[in-house]
C-alpha cells in the first residue's frame, strides 16, 4: 500500500477534519463525496493505516458501517529534492571566464587550452594552493 497520500487521500481527509469530533458514517461520507463505496473504503483504510482516521462500528440507519473521525495531524506533502548548492564564485577565477579567444579555443585549435600559458599558470598556483592548505 502506497504511504504517499493522493489527491483523492487528502480530499476524504480534510473533509472528514471538517465534521469535527463526531465524525461522520462511511456510508454517509462516500455519497456526499460522490465517490464510490469502493473507492471510500481503499482511502479510509489507508488513512486509518497512517494514522490519519479512525474507524468505529455503528449501526447507522439499520445497517452496519463505520463513524470515521479525523485526528489531527498535518498532511504530509512530497518533500521536492532539494537542490545541491554550487558555489560559482571558484570559477570565476579561471582564466577562460575572460579570456577575448574563448569561442574558438578548441583542442587541436589556433587557440588550445592543452597549451595556454594562462590556463597551465591557473591550474598551478590553484594546485599549490590546495598543498598548502594540507
Amino acid at each position: 500500500m502506497q504511504k504517499e497520500l493522493t489527491e483523492l487521500d487528502k480530499k476524504v481527509y480534510k473533509y472528514v477534519l471538517s465534521k469535527g469530533k463526531e465524525g461522520i458514517p462511511q456510508n454517509v461520507l462516500w455519497k456526499e463525496l460522490k465517490i464510490t463505496s469502493r473507492d471510500a473504503s481503499r482511502v479510509l483504510k489507508k488513512l486509518e493505516m497512517l494514522g490519519y482516521v479512525k474507524r468505529e462500528p455503528i449501526i447507522y440507519g439499520g445497517r452496519r458501517t463505520y463513524r470515521v473521525i479525523a485526528i489531527p495531524k498535518p498532511i504530509e506533502t512530497k518533500k521536492k529534492p532539494s537542490m545541491p548548492i554550487i558555489d560559482f564564485r571558484k570559477y570565476f577565477d579561471i582564466p577562460c571566464m575572460v579570456c577575448p579567444n574563448i569561442d574558438k579555443c578548441y583542442q587541436g585549435g589556433y587557440f588550445d587550452p592543452t597549451t595556454c600559458d594562462l590556463l597551465t599558470e591557473w591550474i598551478q598556483i590553484e594546485i599549490s594552493r590546495k598543498k598548502a592548505k594540507t
